[in-house]
């Protein structure tokens, strides 16, 4: 199968969660707006884990209702989630880096997108030694709107002259990343169970198929 592209999601998807973006969320609210986390904190992880891979800010805002409230609530967010990083937090999906050389050896550009601020994507790839490891990284304040709009596909798209998107690869571990794909105009979005949403809604999400982990996407763009 050629490849013009192959476009990964980071927590859940080649970084392993451990459940550090629920606890940084936790974090955020709980400090920040404590008399509306004592009374509503099941429907606000309960919104926070159906909107995993979205824009953090645009969660936030979701949920609070206001600009300044949301933009303070995830500047708590990611104040504990680079703590976490920094205490050893950050840890590679088994087969993410082997995914990584196996694409560039094939002329495959490699490119990650996210929910996270720019801030806390480049501390995360730090941290990880990826900084040699991948083509290009993309956040949704970069391209304008985070996921389950495409901006972030079309803007890696734009970067690397691809004008086949349905041969583009897509992956990542929940809905959103498979909407994403999908709105997009990839035919293979895949969904991989290492992270936040499970088989069955990855496969409702629409995508092309569901595999265990990014590892088993090396045997898929080599063949």
């Amino acid at each position: 199968m050629l490849v013009p592209m192959l476009a990964l999601d980071v927590a859940g998807t080649t970084v392993q969660d451990q459940g550090v973006v629920l606890t940084a969320f936790e974090s955020a609210f709980s400090n920040l707006v404590p008399e509306i986390w004592a009374e509503r904190s099941k429907e606000l992880m309960d919104y926070a884990v159906a909107t995993m891979g979205q824009s953090k800010i645009e969660v936030f805002t979701a949920m609070l209702g206001e600009g300044a409230k949301a933009h303070m609530a995830n500047v708590e967010f990611e104040k504990a989630y680079l703590k976490a990083i920094e205490a050893g937090g950050a840890r590679p999906i088994d087969g993410a880096e082997e995914l990584f050389v196996v694409a560039r050896q094939h002329g495959i550009p490699v490119v990650l997108t996210t929910g996270f601020s720019r801030k806390t994507l480049d501390a995360l790839i730090s941290a990880l030694g990826w900084g040699d490891a991948i083509d290009l990284t993309v956040t949704p304040t970069e391209a304008g709107r985070g996921r389950p709009h495409p901006d972030m596909l079309n803007l890696a798209a734009t970067h690397f002259g691809v004008t086949d998107k349905s041969s583009v690869v897509v992956a990542g571990d929940t809905e959103s990343d498979i909407t994403f794909g999908k709105a997009f105009g990839s035919s293979h979005v895949y969904g991989v169970t290492t992270g936040a949403h499970s088989y069955s809604q990855l496969v409702r999400a629409g995508a092309t198929n569901v595999f265990a982990s990014v590892q088993d996407l090396i045997s898929l763009i080599t063949s």
